[in-house]
């Protein structure tokens, strides 16, 4: 446990020598153990502390924790717009699984703290965002309308086009308008041709199961990578990439470079063990990978350990290790009870 502190504080640290930045900064660059050490070294009660306490709790999952900062953020600073939108926003995530009477009180809850985002800030774009998501799905009934969705994303769009390409994309994809998505997709780096996001959305699209255009993919994961090196998720889209490609020459080297540049998210290491284990090549590889990956803790958004126990033991399982398969299988659904571990569990018994 202490190496897994350290490694987040390290990371903070070195960050810091340049100029340390701030969590928001830290949040939408993916380094979220890294945001998460500055705000808790803060030991404030202030509403911005509080109001990044309740993200960084939502990013981990802990709702109930994360509603109770958004709350006490709201009520240390109701004039900001950002607390009132946090907290329509794990009100939110909480009402996903959530019984049907109990979301329909979320939903409400949801709905007010987004109005009250707005009617600060008309301008919040995440709260437009959250706006036109619940237009999309809410019943109508409960206010759902989809041309009100639709105006939402083009005043979005307005606003930040990277965003709005994302409210478009969702509508699209909610509406299984299939020309709609590849055509915002081709579209996403006409407004913004050194987006980071724009060459990443591209990619992981070229790369899907309806496109397959690996070779063009890689093009954009290596821009988004050039643009960003100190992020992650251009170096996991590009592992996975070098698998398809059967480019395993260049896997390894790709993935110390990855280390070395985000030595505090190993993501990239679990994707390549994972597409290795899919297509069942250099399992002795994909061993080490995963291994590599458990070795510290994941990002909160990454494949959680109990994930990677239970694939590592599928890759043992290949190799004939049936002992060792079935003990990364029972440490799987040790760390989670819900783990699709259990069922192989059953089967190699």
């Amino acid at each position: 446990m202490q190496r897994l502190v350290w490694v987040a504080l390290a990371g903070a640290v070195a960050l810091a020598g340049q100029g340390q930045p701030s969590p928001q900064e830290l949040i939408d660059a993916g380094h979220y153990k890294r945001a998460r050490a500055l705000v808790e070294a803060r030991n404030s009660n202030d509403a911005d502390t509080l109001y990044f306490m309740a993200t960084l709790k939502q990013m981990w999952h802990d709702l109930d924790a994360a509603e109770k900062y958004a709350e006490r953020a709201v009520a240390a600073n109701p004039k900001d717009a950002r607390c009132h939108y946090r907290l329509s926003d794990i009100s939110g995530e909480r009402a996903q699984d959530a019984n049907p009477f109990r979301q329909m009180s979320l939903g409400r809850k949801f709905k007010k703290e987004t109005d009250a985002a707005l009617a600060l800030d008309p301008n919040h774009v995440e709260a437009l965002f959250n706006l036109m998501q619940y237009y999309l799905h809410a019943p109508g009934v409960i206010g759902g309308d989809k041309t009100k969705a639709a105006g939402v994303a083009d005043r979005i769009m307005k606003l930040d086009p990277r965003k709005g390409y994302q409210a478009k994309l969702e509508i699209a994809r909610t509406e299984k308008q299939d020309k709609v998505v590849q055509e915002l997709n081709q579209q996403v780096l006409e407004f913004q041709p050194e987006s980071f996001e724009g060459h990443l959305t591209l990619a992981n699209y070229l790369a899907g199961p309806q496109q397959k255009k690996y070779a063009e993919a890689e093009q954009h994961a290596r821009a988004a990578i050039a643009i960003h090196p100190d992020r992650a998720a251009g170096y996991t889209t590009l592992a996975v990439l070098l698998v398809r490609q059967d480019k395993l020459q260049e896997l390894d080297p790709a993935l110390a470079q990855a280390e070395k540049a985000v030595p505090d998210n190993l993501t990239p290491y679990f994707r390549a063990a994972n597409n290795l284990l899919d297509r069942k090549v250099e399992l002795a590889r994909a061993e080490r990978y995963f291994r590599k990956y458990l070795t510290q803790e994941p990002e909160p958004i990454a494949p959680t350990h109990s994930q990677t126990h239970w694939r590592l033991g599928l890759v043992l399982e290949q190799e004939g290790r049936k002992p060792d398969a079935i003990a990364e299988l029972q440490a799987a659904v040790k760390l989670d009870s819900k783990s699709p571990a259990a069922q192989d569990l059953k089967r190699l018994k």
